[in-house]
């Protein structure tokens, strides 16, 4: 007979929500890659300029973006990622983001150095973590 350990209850627990989170990461990332992005009552998912992902033009380029920070409350700096990788940053009005917080992740679309929209998601996708 073999001496087995139950695993303790909390590791339980953390292994259930780290399967839960990967789920939704995973969708995330799906969407994020055919241009959208599932949502359900509930979610907490904003967009700007009450555009929808599906309504950019398919040249646009989209990022992940996560916000760096807000200047004098009239800018916000958004790092630009692509396939992971820092790849550059982008400044826009306030006003086009005008409920997001530092550390805040977006999917954006630019086009032409416009931001065309951004959608809040909860989390970074998995495989960039």
């Amino acid at each position: 007979m073999s001496q087995r350990k139950r695993p303790s209850r909390r590791t339980v627990l953390q292994t259930l929500g780290s399967l839960g989170t990967a789920t939704i990461a995973a969708s995330a990332v799906a969407g994020a890659r055919t241009g959208r992005l599932e949502t359900r009552a509930g979610d907490n998912y904003r967009r700007s300029n009450g555009r929808a992902l599906e309504d950019v033009p398919k040249d646009a380029t989209r990022y992940i973006a996560v916000v760096d920070r807000i200047v004098d409350g009239e800018h916000v700096v958004l790092l630009l990622e692509k396939e992971c990788e820092l790849v550059d940053q982008h400044v826009t009005p306030r006003s086009q983001l005008d409920e997001v917080e530092e550390s805040d992740i977006l999917i954006v679309v630019i086009e032409d150095e416009e931001l065309l929209t951004a959608q809040q998601i909860p989390e970074r996708p998995e495989q960039c973590r």
